[in-house]
């Protein structure tokens, strides 16, 4: 349950972090580029990736840390990937640390560490996406929980809308 609760912020988090993307006309917020920036990605690709890229990006990163893989964590949506890393027991910090520098060597820019709870959050952004990493203590109160997840959102996506409640 708390990694729906952490799903949940996560795209609360990403929609306010893109400003709704309002008033802007081309569809919504870009991300300024790190001085580190990869040299060669092309201007389109650094402003907009599609939502198989960012599961490529994950897949490669998952796989160079150490890990079996990635299940996909929730329902297909093309402005949405949640990805729950297949781990054996409680994932190593430095394992998940390598994780993250590779989405930075891949051009994804932390924006925020923040440690909670016994766990670590990250949050980094590249073009048109935004990706908050989380590594999870284990829980007495939810012991099947994953420990390990990505769960991206794309922040310039009109398909998310919010209805009233009846």
């Amino acid at each position: 349950m708390r990694a729906v609760a952490l799903t949940a912020g996560a795209a609360v988090a990403a929609v306010l972090l893109a400003g709704c993307g309002a008033g802007t006309g081309d569809g919504g917020a870009k991300s300024p580029r790190s001085k580190g920036g990869s040299a060669s990605a092309s201007p389109a690709e650094e402003t907009r990736l599609s939502r198989a890229t960012v599961w490529r990006n994950i897949r490669v990163v998952v796989a160079a840390g150490g890990f079996d893989g990635v299940d996909d964590g929730g329902t297909p949506a093309r402005c949405r990937v949640i990805a729950t890393v297949r781990t054996d027991g409680e994932p190593k910090a430095a394992a998940v640390s390598k994780v993250v520098a590779d989405l930075k060597g891949r051009g994804w820019e932390q924006v925020f560490r923040k440690p909670e709870d016994g766990g670590v959050t990250w949050f980094l952004t590249r073009a048109n996406w935004g990706m908050y990493v989380f590594l999870s203590a284990p829980s007495a109160e939810n012991p099947g929980a994953p420990l390990f997840t990505l769960s991206a959102m794309r922040l310039d996506c009109s398909s998310v809308t919010t209805t009233p409640s009846p």
